[in-house]
């Protein structure tokens, strides 16, 4: 079969002196273009990518948390605002730590990812702590009814005049009841 191509080439005109076995030399490594080699440049910016994914995870882990902190700060004062205080710069040395190794980064930015929970967790709180305050179980005036956004809605609910809208002629009825004669 190869002499049969050789016949084919050598019809359609192909010239096989050009071919020198002694000019062809061998390159230890990829080619050049081929996957995993890159130009200086493409270092550089992949590497000013990966700085920027890295300052973009420790922004995000800081701000998840210093909200913890927060969160905390409500129960136990001293304990939060040392992890609020402390965030920036323990995410920044969690982050540099992590910078090597693949894998550590890919946990970081799942970790980074529970801002929602939070926000679930915040809000199912709050519907238990408005139950309490309607039950008048709970005083809607504490700091943690504020920080839940329960005192606000309270606030709205039970004072006279705040909470209706604008252009609106609603009234609540009276509290005493008296009857029509």
């Amino acid at each position: 079969m190869t002499a049969v191509a050789e016949e084919t080439l050598s019809d359609a005109g192909f010239d096989w002196s050009e071919l020198n076995s002694e000019k062809t030399e061998a390159v230890p490594g990829p080619l050049t273009g081929s996957r995993g080699t890159t130009s200086g440049t493409g270092q550089k910016r992949g590497r000013r990518s990966a700085k920027s994914k890295l300052e973009g995870l420790q922004k995000r882990l800081s701000g998840e948390m210093f909200q913890a902190g927060a969160m905390i700060g409500i129960g136990l004062h001293t304990t939060g605002y040392y992890i609020c205080q402390e965030s920036d710069t323990f995410t920044k040395a969690v982050v540099q730590l992590a910078a090597n190794r693949p894998e550590w980064v890919e946990a970081l930015e799942h970790l980074a990812d529970i801002q929602p929970g939070i926000m679930i967790g915040r809000t199912l709180v709050g519907i238990g702590a408005a139950v309490a305050v309607d039950r008048g179980r709970a005083n809607p005036e504490k700091q943690f009814m504020k920080f839940l956004g329960v005192y606000t809605a309270w606030r709205q609910v039970n004072e006279s005049g705040e909470g209706l809208a604008e252009g609106s002629r609603y009234t609540e009825p009276p509290a005493t009841f008296a009857p029509v004669a």
